[in-house]
């Protein structure tokens, strides 16, 4: 694996804003490639992996092996506030008997981060294959989305290990994608793109109650997910169907005592990633913009679109865009929050950006993987 100018150019861009070390799990999907909108299998690829880097100029650690997947929101990574511990999910795997098919993968790998050198502690078998996972402020519950079995598992996190307490049903074709734990842990987010729907469920002891207190209707088949630092706010990407039409992204208000939408903006097509500044004020947004689909495609774009709005009186401001990578996955901010990054999979790159006088620049050249490419990432206590 190689890391592209990682120690100097990142500590100049982005030291100055950052007390410590940010660390930032990064989830690395070999399997397959995208050669003019078409999916192609990768002959003998080299094994998963996921490689945490930390933003401060320190080197980058070395990749652990771990199974992951393309499919999905880009949030199958997820670290402890403590930043002791690391889940990471796979949704499907290659195939052992074709080569060039999916087969559904339901395993979880733990990951100790404690201290160096990283290393898997535990594997487990969930009931399903999980779409995503999510670890609360806490440290001590996470929650793994199933979208075929319409059901989310719930597991506890103690002393470094982690052991499933059940699985709660979430009733018929919502399909649950992505999940996101509220700042204060009492809340969660549940993403129902085939119903069209988010759901707002009540965290209690450990335990996600159900049924949920409300679900929100806010566009086409949303997706990811994200909190807004403690402003009692949310956001969502409406995924929308990949048609080449504009799709949106909207503002919930999950701190009111009746949670509902507040505010819908358009972005471009097909927002696969969403991610709010840590001051609640930026809403960043990693648009696919049909870098998936063949050339002789009508709207075919050669690249992905980042797209950064503000929060402002509720209601959402388109603040700047810049091309990136084709095929976006995730997006997110530093502890900065005016630096950001930008996944791409036909690129293999992380892209990184500041917010600076209402537009983007690049904050650093591109982070770039060999052989293996971004698809998902996590950051401690988001």
């Amino acid at each position: 694996m190689r890391i592209g100018m990682l120690p100097v150019s990142l500590l100049l861009a982005c030291a100055p804003a950052l007390s410590a070390a940010q660390v930032v799990g990064i989830a690395l999907d070999p399997k397959v490639a995208m050669v003019d909108g078409e999916l192609q299998f990768v002959a003998a690829p080299p094994p998963d992996s996921v490689e945490f880097l930390e933003f401060s100029g320190a080197d980058a650690r070395l990749p652990v092996q771990a199974p992951t997947s393309f499919q999905g929101p880009p949030s199958s990574v997820a670290i402890t506030a403590d930043r002791k511990l690391a889940l990471v999910s796979a949704l499907q795997c290659i195939d052992s008997a074709d080569p060039e098919a999916f087969a559904p993968d339901n395993r979880l790998t733990v990951v100790d981060l404690a201290a160096p050198p990283f290393r898997v502690v535990q594997t487990i078998e969930l009931p399903a294959p999980p779409a995503t996972v999510a670890v609360d402020p806490a440290g001590t519950m996470a929650l793994a989305s199933h979208t075929e079995d319409n059901s989310v598992t719930v597991l506890a996190l103690s002393e470094a290990r982690v052991r499933v307490v059940g699985t709660v049903p979430l009733g018929e074709g919502g399909g649950p994608q992505d999940v996101v734990f509220a700042p204060d842990g009492k809340q969660v987010l549940i993403s129902f793109p085939e119903h069209d729907r988010t759901g707002v469920f009540a965290v209690a002891n450990g335990r996600l109650e159900t049924p949920a207190i409300r679900e929100l209707s806010a566009g086409v088949y949303p997706t990811a997910l994200a909190y807004c630092g403690r402003s009692g706010l949310a956001v969502v990407a409406n995924y929308g169907r990949v048609t080449g039409d504009v799709d949106t992204v909207s503002v919930l208000d999950v701190g009111a005592t009746v949670p509902r939408v507040i505010d819908t903006a358009s972005v471009g097509p097909a927002p696969e990633g969403i991610a709010c500044s840590p001051d609640g004020r930026y809403v960043a947004v990693s648009l696919q913009n049909m870098s998936t689909v063949p050339k002789g495609q009508p709207y075919h774009s050669p690249q992905s679109r980042l797209v950064v709005l503000e929060i402002e009186g509720r209601r959402l401001q388109r603040v700047a865009e810049a091309p990136f990578g084709a095929w976006a996955q995730g997006v997110g901010f530093l502890d900065d929050p005016r630096t950001l990054f930008a996944q791409s999979m036909v690129d293999r790159s992380l892209h990184l950006f500041r917010l600076r006088d209402g537009a983007l620049e690049v904050a650093a050249p591109p982070i770039a993987f060999e052989n293996v490419a971004p698809v998902a990432y996590g950051i401690p206590g988001r």
